[in-house]
């Protein structure tokens, strides 16, 4: 999210009743098929350079080929070796291995058969526990506030970034305010408005992975993206659960150092309550003019 942008994504106006002119197409996606192929739509841009992807669209198509039906995906790590080019992509996806608790898959997504990007999904076996009252009960930000509207992609990101993106075209963030979240921590509402791929529904870890690339906001409260950029090199996701609902709730913090080295991070919730945590790795450098 771009620092002009910013702004509006956190501004407090309320849910609108109004028809949601400003919302994707019908048919719009971060990626179509092409045979074996994904090729990325102009939503799936990032805002660092016009040639790359952004980290939500990558986490969100990794994620979506997690293929664990009987399991519990509970932590999932999405490696970005390197700028993920704009081009036609693949993925080599991996029988889930392992016993009878827990299993293991592993993606890889590749450019001209090299590859850009890896995800390791840990999954545990599904199971239906009667918990001791109040186990599953957490303090929620979120609970009780009336959801905003999240029809429409964040507006003024196009003009911020420059062109066409992810941030203009394919998720909405808004802000929550600072009550409920701890100080230093900002409160974001995110929802993912397109499918991950035209034609099919995006499945539930898809949404999240591509909400908590967003934690970087929390960064974006401490360093002006006019100035600086703080790339995510990773993204771990842990969860307790499947994820529940359109929207994902982020209580984000973000660490910078002066080395280069930053970190964001972030509790994650939904309309079911806290559903796990989010963590980043980040490069953080002076800004060069965009090409």
């Amino acid at each position: 999210m771009t620092a002009d942008s910013r702004a509006a994504a956190l501004g407090d106006a309320p849910a609108s009743d109004a028809p949601p002119s400003g919302a994707p197409p019908s048919g719009a996606a971060l990626f179509e098929r092409d045979g074996s192929r994904l090729v990325p739509t102009d939503r799936a841009r990032g805002p660092w350079r016009r040639d790359a992807l952004h980290g939500g669209a990558v986490a969100a198509v990794l994620a979506n080929a997690v293929d664990v039906p009987e399991w519990t995906p509970a932590r999932l790590t999405i490696d970005m070796l390197g700028p993920v080019p704009d081009v036609p992509l693949t993925l080599d996806v991996t029988r889930p291995e392992g016993g009878r608790r827990v299993v293991r898959q592993e993606i890889t997504l590749l450019a001209d058969g090299a590859p850009v990007a890896r995800a390791s999904c840990v999954a545990v076996r599904k199971s239906d526990l009667d918990l001791p009252e109040g186990a599953v009960d957490h303090p929620n930000p979120f609970g009780g506030v009336p959801v905003p509207d999240l029809s429409t992609p964040t507006p003024g990101a196009r003009e911020a970034v420059g062109w066409d993106c992810f941030d203009s075209g394919a998720i909405r963030v808004r802000g929550l305010g600072e009550s409920g979240v701890p100080a230093g921590s900002v409160g974001l509402w995110v929802s993912l408005l397109v499918p991950v791929v035209a034609g099919e529904p995006a499945p539930p870890i898809a949404r999240v992975a591509a909400a908590a690339d967003y934690a970087s906001t929390a960064t974006n409260m401490r360093l002006d993206q006019r100035e600086w950029s703080f790339m995510n090199t990773e993204l771990t996701l842990h969860l307790s659960r499947e994820p529940a609902g359109s929207w994902v709730g982020l209580a984000a913090a973000g660490v910078v150092q002066p080395v280069g080295a930053g970190l964001s991070v972030s509790t994650i919730y939904d309309q079911a309550g806290r559903l796990g945590q989010s963590a980043q790795a980040l490069v953080i450098e002076a800004r060069k003019i965009r090409t």
